[in-house]
């Protein structure tokens, strides 16, 4: 299973992210940040690196790439820096959530309603369990001295 995720998701992240690109002039990394941040009003990197299970200096590169293009600003105050979307961001986040949906029909076309929601339902379990397997690191592989 864990084979058939990646695969799917690299060639799904890869094709939104040149499509992303092509039409509004960000990449996926970029889409992903300013939609939390419209979900979610403002927040610190580290909150959006939680949120998006993704990694410091990816989360950090999409920021100055979102400041410099006015999509954000980000304000310091005694509590931190905070990240949060411009107007100018405003039709770009609702081209990102068309483009979204749009492609999210044609991948569950064929799907029934029960399906679907089958699907949301195995998707969030199995996304609950990512802890438990990140936490099992290469300490569980050490050399035992035996093939088994």
């Amino acid at each position: 299973m864990p084979h058939l995720l990646t695969v799917a998701n690299n060639g799904y992240a890869w094709h939104t992210s040149r499509m992303y690109l092509e039409v509004l002039g960000i990449g996926v990394n970029e889409t992903r940040v300013l939609s939390m941040l419209y979900e979610f009003g403002e927040l610190q990197a580290w909150e959006i690196c939680d949120i998006l299970s993704m990694n410091k200096a990816t989360v950090s590169q999409a920021l100055k790439k979102l400041q410099k293009d006015g999509l954000i600003d980000i304000e310091t105050n005694r509590n931190g820096r905070f990240a949060k979307p411009t107007p100018k961001s405003l039709p770009i986040h609702r081209q990102i959530v068309r483009m979204a949906r749009s492609r999210e029909e044609i991948l569950i076309d064929g799907f029934t309603e029960a399906d679907r929601d089958k699907f949301r339902e195995l998707l969030t379990r199995f996304a609950a369990n990512l802890p438990k397997a990140v936490a099992y690191t290469a300490k569980h592989f050490q050399k035992s001295g035996t093939d088994e």
